[in-house]
């Protein structure tokens, strides 16, 4: 029977990186069998794939707590929408976003809640991919409606990679797919009519190489799953 001290120890170095045959050879040097340590490494799978699914299980209700209430909140705005005066309508969707950002930065870093930490970022993310549609329809911004997907993309892109967060860059790799597909298939035709759409073509071309390359910087963040 394999003790928990070594379950522990297994983990803590694969979780740092440190590979399995070095792993092994420590084990053998502390006096530890080969069966003892094969089985020390399927529990400390075991234990791992049941942490993940918990963490898996609170980050989609906290993602989904989060899109509650940001529609909640632009339900409420939107009632209310043409009494209120441009400078207060931009002055509440900087103070929403913002508010988001920081009290989920601040749960997360200082108080380390995670999974409500990245909900209330994802709550902030949102607010500012609403805003950048708001803004826009307010002062009547000549644009393709994809290039205020791809805008919204290159924020939550920013905002992940500074963060470190997974969930927004997931976000953003969706928010980036709706603007490839609602991007008009036959725009290379319609060049003569709208030379402006020339610039939704650049733009997203722009975003796939962004979010390539954004996603390689990810990728090389996490620990190697190989090790599992």
């Amino acid at each position: 029977m394999v003790e928990q001290k070594t379950i522990d120890y297994i983990r803590e170095n694969l979780a740092t990186g440190k590979s399995k045959e070095d792993i092994y050879k420590d084990l053998l040097a502390q006096g530890q069998t080969i069966d003892a340590i094969n089985e020390g490494f399927s529990l400390s799978v075991q234990e791992y794939r049941k942490e993940d699914s918990k963490k898996r299980i609170t980050t989609i209700m906290a993602v989904i707590g989060a899109i509650l209430v940001g529609a909640g909140i632009f339900s409420f705005v939107a009632a209310n929408w043409q009494e209120i005066g441009k400078f207060y309508k931009i002055l509440i969707i900087l103070c929403s976003m913002l508010s988001s950002y920081y009290g989920g930065w601040i749960l997360k870093e200082k108080y380390h809640r995670i999974k409500t930490g990245e909900a209330l970022i994802l709550l902030g993310s949102i607010i500012y991919g609403a805003g950048i549609f708001l803004i826009g329809q307010m002062f009547n911004v000549r644009a393709n409606w994809p290039d205020a997907f791809i805008l919204w993309m290159f924020g939550l892109l920013a905002l992940g990679l500074a963060l470190d967060s997974f969930v927004v860059f997931y976000f953003a790799v969706l928010v980036g797919f709706v603007a490839i597909v609602g991007h008009p298939f036959d725009i290379f035709n319609n060049f003569a009519e709208d030379r402006f759409l020339f610039t939704s073509s650049v733009v997203l071309l722009t975003a796939t190489i962004i979010t390539f390359i954004f996603g390689i910087i990810f990728y090389k963040k996490t620990v190697p799953r190989d090790i599992y």
